[in-house]
């Protein structure tokens, strides 16, 4: 029976002014347009298979919410959609007809001579660093002879062999050391301890970039760059994201006093730059991300980063929580941004339960049937990045894969005297196994979802949250994200 439409279509869940077929005994409604949608779209201008018109989201991928490819808007499951099971793509049946061009992922337009853009992923952790060095040094050409600018560059012109007091380290002589391989720690030690981390740049400091200097007293290492060459202040126009104003350089005098950085929303114990008028800070890492890059995800255009302008990361599915979150996104592709997390995710990891290299791969990744992350055990969404390696077959959460160094653990300790009895606290993560595991303040008892920084006693096992810390110390709350 065909007759006008008094309620929402049972295939699109819309409603709509147009005739609709129904079944009485059913109490079925159907728009006449979707009940005469092909059974198949042969060719989309936006997908790279064809796509099957489904009655329902099949059983096997409801684990996760599925969104819609066109519009990254939610699919619910007893909705009929357009599928495609090589990838896990779902489009709603009123987006399907979308004139949306895909454009050419194998090849990167060089129309606008962007060719010189930094190409994300970057290759592994270490390359970071490399980003900072080159992107200073574009500032200091820049800038070089601006007036009162000029002198602002750079903080010690020549690497002397001891710095007798550094700004960031004043208690003791700074001395330049070379670093060496032997200097790694043992293959069973933990990711996050692999090699000596600067605590300018929170870095790794590697054989890349072997010149570092030590206070070996406090544990207290920078590379020669950030002791010597990063400039004291970025002068008004520097920073791409806080133009308005000048940035001054600077470091919290204690490793468990942390800033939020403006850029990425996390905190931060390494150095960053102040804005004195605004009060916002920016860690050494964002302050010196370029304003444009190309990025592997989406090679056809390049990517600007600005606040973002949707609530979901395009590749990853990471929620923007706030609305400072910025993100790398297209200016050509309306709906296309990233995550500023997610550009800082490496290519290729080494990871300790892998002999072979593990790579980032975006969705859609073709998998057929269901896949578990080695290191948490819980499924893994293909619809969302993830490391995988080809030759076991292993995959990870991207999250469960890398964790972004803005906080470097084991930069100092901490005595305190509970229930008279003496605990020395160091600052470390707690990461998570299961799916929402969790760990509990030994002083508080709250119980806090993993991962979590916490400040735990090597001798008991001791565990105290950010706030307990602070109270112990009788000294103000710090962020700790």
């Amino acid at each position: 029976m065909k007759k006008k439409a008094l309620s929402d279509c049972d295939a699109c869940h819309e409603e709509a002014k147009d005739y609709s077929y129904v079944c009485t005994t059913c109490d079925f409604w159907i728009h006449k347009s979707c009940a005469l949608s092909p059974s198949i779209i042969p060719n989309p201008t936006y997908h790279h298979h064809p796509l099957t018109l489904v009655y329902s989201i099949p059983d096997i991928h409801r684990y996760f919410k599925q969104y819609c490819g066109i519009c990254h808007k939610k699919v619910y499951k007893s909705y009929w959609v357009y599928y495609c099971h090589k990838c896990t793509y779902f489009v709603h049946m009123k987006c399907s007809t979308s004139t949306v061009s895909m454009g050419n992922k194998d090849e990167a337009d060089d129309s606008d001579n962007e060719s010189d853009l930094v190409q994300f992923p970057l290759p592994s952790r270490e390359s970071m660093f490399d980003i900072i060095v080159a992107q200073c040094g574009k500032l200091k050409v820049d800038f070089q002879g601006k007036g009162e600018n000029s002198d602002t560059i750079t903080t010690i012109p020549n690497d002397p062999f001891i710095i007798e007091k550094h700004w960031s380290h004043k208690k003791h002589p700074l001395q330049q050391l070379k670093f060496t391989i032997s200097q790694n720690c043992d293959d069973d030690s933990d990711d996050d301890n692999e090699v000596l981390i600067c605590n300018g740049c929170i870095q790794p400091i590697t054989v890349s970039h072997p010149s570092y200097y030590g206070c070996i007293q406090c544990d207290f290492f920078l590379h020669s760059f950030c002791a010597t060459k990063l400039p004291q202040k970025l002068p008004v126009g520097a920073s791409h994201f806080h133009p308005n104003h000048s940035l001054l350089l600077q470091m919290k005098d204690k490793f468990y006093d942390f800033v939020v950085c403006g850029v990425c929303n996390y905190s931060t114990n390494g150095f960053y730059y102040h804005c004195q008028t605004c009060d916002i800070y920016v860690d050494i890492r964002c302050a010196f991300l370029p304003s444009r890059i190309k990025h592997k995800s989406h090679n056809h255009h390049s990517l600007v980063q600005r606040p973002f302008f949707n609530s979901r990361c395009s590749i990853s599915g990471l929620k923007f929580t706030t609305k400072n979150d910025m993100a790398y996104a297209c200016e050509s592709c309306s709906n296309f941004q990233i995550h500023l997390k997610c550009v800082f995710l490496p290519s290729s990891l080494e990871h300790k339960y892998e002999i072979h290299p593990i790579t980032l791969r975006y969705p859609p990744f073709f998998y057929e049937g269901v896949f578990y992350c080695e290191s948490c055990e819980e499924r893994v969404n293909n619809q969302e990045l993830l490391y995988h390696c080809t030759e076991s077959e292993h995959s990870y959460h991207f999250y469960c894969g890398f964790w972004l160094n803005t906080i470097k653990l084991g930069a100092g300790t901490i005595k305190v005297l509970i229930a008279d009895k003496p605990h020395t606290l160091a600052l470390v993560l707690k990461r998570s196994t299961r799916k929402k595991s969790a760990c509990s303040c030994s002083h508080c008892s709250t119980t806090f979802l993993l991962p979590r920084f916490f400040y735990e006693c090597d001798g008991c096992g001791f565990l105290a949250c950010s706030n307990c810390t602070a109270k112990l110390l009788g000294e103000k709350q710090r962020a700790l994200l």
